[in-house]
């Protein structure tokens, strides 16, 4: 099976999730002989591809789909979108998109309807968790029967990373909480600095500072003083394994995520996580190796990082939580909706394709 792989055109200007996801998961299809590949809209062709999977619903990506299914491909959808938007929130949505084609006599649309046209054309729909299935179908209309979850998966470096490649390369040694991702509000950094401070532990933060969030930075740095220190931007991979392993909390209390590889990322590295109440992570957590806080209740930040600092888990306790997120179980259960596409009575199949469980 030919799968030709899409997402929107300056994804990989960028660094994140989703820049790391799409090559993880055509390469653990590759493995298992799947022909999926990354292609080049200047050059390559849709038609000559048995199925199109487009990543991220939003960015215009509404068109690829479009474009797919005047060829006659068909198409999965990774949604990839932050949870919550409500209901409530999808028919404001919807009535203001009325108002702006009705006042432009049918000349402007809003990114709202570009994601519901994603969402109506695809023939079948990937969320990460409940949360993103929910939202799809109660703020943006999609059909319960046409959606599959399937969660992220992690790399293998971090399930047996060392801490001594991060410590030799960057020279930090003893302890330290990390937080990894970009550096801005959204991800909290801040936040998290300041329920720390004068508590003595030491913050490493990872991630890219933009030109809009340099003032952002500069805050962080100077409130936390001698025990903060900026890494800067990190290649995901055996080094950023290492990172997670040479901590001893990992800390993202975030304004907001959906599946957070982050946090994943440092269950598999073995260390106990903090992260935001607001995720979309639908599989359970146990409180010996994670607290979800609020973004600005600070107390509930410093007191968790401090529960794990002073009694970390036992070793393993925290592993153990995601041993089941591998990238060829990903690419196991997106073989099996590529499966029921292609196949003859693909629309009844595809129904009943479901790669967690649902919810109402």
């Amino acid at each position: 099976m030919r799968v030709a792989v899409m997402s929107y055109a300056m994804l990989f200007q960028t660094t994140g999730g989703l820049p790391m996801k799409i090559p993880r998961t055509i390469k653990a299809l590759q493995s298992r002989g799947v022909d999926a590949q990354l292609i080049d809209p200047f050059r390559d062709r849709i038609r000559d591809y048995d199925l199109v999977h487009v990543f991220a619903a939003n960015n215009s990506n509404h068109r690829i789909v479009q474009m797919a299914k005047e060829f006659g491909k068909p198409v999965v959808l990774s949604t990839i979108m932050n949870p919550p938007f409500t209901r409530f929130e999808g028919q404001r949505a919807r009535l203001l998109t009325l108002l702006t084609r009705r006042l432009s006599k049918w000349e402007v649309t809003t990114s709202y309807q570009q994601v519901v046209d994603a969402l109506e054309a695809a023939d079948h729909l990937v969320t990460l968790g409940n949360a993103e299935r929910r939202m799809l179908i109660e703020g943006y209309g999609a059909r319960p029967e046409k959606i599959s979850i399937v969660h992220n998966g992690i790399g293998e470096e971090f399930f047996s990373a060392s801490a001594e490649p991060f410590r030799r390369y960057y020279g930090i040694d003893g302890p330290f909480v990390l937080h990894t991702g970009w550096i801005g509000e959204v991800k909290n950094q801040l936040g998290l600095v300041r329920a720390l401070k004068g508590t003595g532990v030491k913050v490493v933060l990872v991630g890219h500072a933009g030109t809009a969030s340099a003032e952002y930075l500069q805050t962080c740095l100077r409130e936390g003083g001698d025990q903060v220190r900026h890494l800067g931007e990190m290649a995901h991979g055996e080094l950023m394994a290492s990172a997670c392993a040479a901590s001893r909390v990992v800390a993202i209390p975030s304004r907001h995520e959906g599946m957070p590889n982050s946090v994943l990322e440092g269950l598999a590295s073995d260390r106990p996580v903090v992260l935001t109440s607001n995720h979309s992570i639908d599989f359970p957590l146990p409180r010996e190796v994670t607290a979800e806080v609020g973004a600005d209740d600070l107390d509930a930040i410093r007191d968790s990082v401090l529960r794990f600092w002073r009694d970390p888990p036992q070793p393993g306790r925290a592993r153990s939580v995601v041993t089941h997120l591998s990238w060829d179980a990903v690419a196991e259960k997106l073989m099996a909706i590529y499966a029921s596409l292609v196949a003859p009575g693909h629309v009844e199949t595809a129904q009943t394709a479901q790669c967690g469980p649902p919810s109402a």
